[in-house]
């Protein structure tokens, strides 16, 4: 895991199920809706959180740069043995983008109340 704060937007199962109901059958729906809680929590966090439930070391934070390298010897691997990459740069740059979004429209016009509005009152299982 890099070290430097990734923003992540987190929601249940029950609220996300909830919302993609209210979304089908709600005549007025059009448009993206930005699912998510209330919670503010990045990548890191979520990860050293869930190894906590799962009883588990939490991810070694390591520098960027060492993350790209691991993934190009992956990539290189690959190609020279026509394998698919277990890891690879593009992986590493989508899963570096934050987001966390504006979740207004989705509480306004498909769900007001979640039923675990962050992640402390859910409960994490996989």
């Amino acid at each position: 895991m890099w070290r430097e704060p990734t923003p992540i937007h987190l929601i249940s199962r029950e609220d996300f199920c909830a919302a993609t109901t209210a979304a089908i059958l709600a005549n007025d729906a059009a448009g993206i809706y930005h699912l998510g809680d209330e919670g503010r929590i990045t990548l890191q966090e979520f990860l050293d959180t869930a190894c906590r439930q799962w009883g588990c070391a939490p991810p070694w934070r390591m520098p960027l740069w060492l993350i790209y390298l691991a993934a190009s010897l992956c990539e290189t691997a690959s190609r020279l043995f026509k394998v698919r990459a277990p890891l690879t740069r593009d992986f590493i740059d989508i899963g570096r983008v934050s987001y966390y979004g504006c979740t207004a429209q989705m509480r306004r016009e498909l769900l007001p109340r979640l039923k675990y509005p962050t992640l402390q009152e859910g409960k994490i299982t996989l």
